[in-house]
């Protein structure tokens, strides 16, 4: 009986070791207030709640020395104005460009490398890992098939984001910047979001992917801020026929 235990965890430690990388793909549903949409106006705010709930998808891959986690099935929306036109106002609708998620881990050298776009112009900004304020207690779940432990944070508004993360998995990472949880998260909960695992593939050979474009520059997360403070001011320009217009933004508060 004990020659057939150590025989079953050898042939386990064997598979472990010949996995070399993971693909996780996770899908993120967000949930906004009423008194997030009442600060879209009224005539386009039912489509406008219909295109922002609708569930945006990532995918992370780790091969034991990088992770990237990113961004896919992005695609832009044209919420057509329902506002009748003039000579002298055209309203050509409401244009929702998702945002790009690209988050970059070293392990060898615990950075975070994260991807912006500010006015279709790509930056860089880099940090080290850092340390979550975590707190474990001794709830465990079953996510798909896969035994997981219970981590949880609190913000400084008193909301409390769990976290459910499995060490049947030898890996150490999880959406977003988080890099402290020892394990695999395969689930973030908050009444604000979710964040869940739902498709897991092994690969027996180091997965290759995008890495540092050597083509977009590294700014300061100072500098990145003043950039989109920058791109939110109104702008002049002349169009085709000599005519003169002003951009303006919007800016919408987010929950999140």
């Amino acid at each position: 009986m004990k020659y057939f235990q150590f025989y079953f965890l050898m042939v386990f430690c064997n598979c472990l070791y010949a996995q070399k990388s993971v693909k996780i793909t996770y899908e993120q549903k967000i949930f906004y207030s009423d008194a997030f949409f009442s600060q879209v106006p009224s005539v386009d705010s039912e489509e406008f709640r219909g295109a922002l709930r609708k569930p945006k998808y990532f995918e992370l891959i780790n091969n034991g020395d990088y992770s990237l986690f990113k961004s896919v099935n992005l695609k832009e929306e044209i919420i057509a104005s329902n506002e009748v036109n003039t000579a002298t106002s055209i309203n050509t609708g409401t244009f929702i460009k998702p945002y790009k998620i690209w988050i970059l881990k070293d392990f060898t050298k615990q950075s975070i490398v994260a991807s912006s776009e500010v006015e279709g112009k790509e930056y860089y900004t880099e940090k080290p890992f850092s340390i979550e304020e975590l707190k474990y207690d001794k709830k465990v779940k079953v996510i798909d098939g896969y035994s997981c432990l219970s981590a949880y944070s609190v913000s400084a508004t008193n909301d409390t984001t769990q976290y459910w993360y499995t060490q049947e998995i030898p890996v150490i990472d999880g959406p977003f910047f988080m890099s402290t949880i020892p394990g695999l998260i395969l689930s973030v909960e908050s009444k604000k979001k979710q964040v869940y695992a739902t498709k897991i593939e092994f690969f027996d050979k180091k997965l290759e992917f995008e890495t540092i474009n050597k083509k977009i520059s590294f700014v300061t997360e100072v500098d990145l801020a003043k950039l989109k403070q920058e791109a939110l001011k109104p702008k002049s320009y002349t169009d085709q026929f000599g005519g003169k217009h002003e951009t303006s933004s919007t800016t919408i508060k987010s929950e999140n």
